[in-house]
């Protein structure tokens, strides 16, 4: 496996090349020896060092991605995808991708997480039970703790479960919230562009309160990472 991530990186920096190839090699198979560290001082200053730390965002993107295919794909035959639970399929597909996903990102501990909190969330989808809950993060702690115990104390595995729990968390006020207000006017009420300003005001909102949520969650972690371990100069 270690072979097939190398060839993959070395694939990549021949096509891209310089600072570009190597950060291309780091989001796919998780190698990022070869990013300049003025670069890697660069995103940390501006707070987008996580990027490049294969996690939730990736794992969701090649989910995300494979799932969508694959029903438009499928949607293309109106006769198969009528008489066959098509996002099941997709479901299915999605998990063997993030699984592969995480073989060749090196399966670090934020990798892990995210994978198996997907993994419980796709096959909750296929045996047609809720996905996002506090219990799948838990289990995915609890499978990483009996596998890795001592990543415990490491800031990966602590600020990526506070930035996930936390989210979770705000997820569900968010939602109960929602339900608890009253109705909004019907859509025909509203011109088109009124609704695509509000749909994009929605959701550069949703992407905020995202950032400030998980932020906040991790600053605790990260400030106390920094002092225990200061990088040198």
């Amino acid at each position: 496996m270690e072979n097939l991530r190398n060839a993959i990186a070395d694939r990549i920096r021949a096509h891209i090349g310089g600072p570009e190839g190597e950060i291309a090699a780091a989001l796919v198979v998780g190698i990022r020896a070869g990013i300049p560290e003025d670069i890697n001082e660069a995103m940390r200053r501006t707070g987008i060092y996580h990027i490049i730390s294969i996690s939730g965002l990736h794992m969701a993107l090649v989910a995300g991605t494979v799932m969508s295919l694959l029903r438009v794909m499928l949607a293309l035959f109106p006769g198969f995808a009528s008489r066959h639970p098509v996002k099941k399929y997709a479901a299915g597909a999605a998990l063997l991708a993030i699984a592969g996903y995480l073989f060749i990102s090196g399966g670090e501990v934020a990798a892990q997480r995210s994978f198996l909190m997907l993994a419980i969330m796709l096959t909750a989808l296929l045996f047609d039970r809720g996905a996002l809950t506090t219990r799948n993060l838990a289990i995915s702690a609890l499978v990483i703790i009996v596998i890795s115990p001592h990543e415990v104390v490491g800031p990966s595995f602590q600020m990526s479960f506070a930035a996930t729990a936390a989210l979770v968390a705000a997820y569900a006020m968010w939602s109960q919230r929602r339900h608890a207000r009253k109705r909004a006017p019907p859509a025909g009420t509203r011109s088109l562009p009124l609704a695509i300003l509000h749909k994009g005001l929605g959701a550069i909102g949703a992407l905020l309160m995202t950032s400030l949520v998980a932020g906040l969650a991790t600053t605790a972690f990260g400030a106390t990472t920094s002092s225990v371990f200061p990088r040198s100069a």
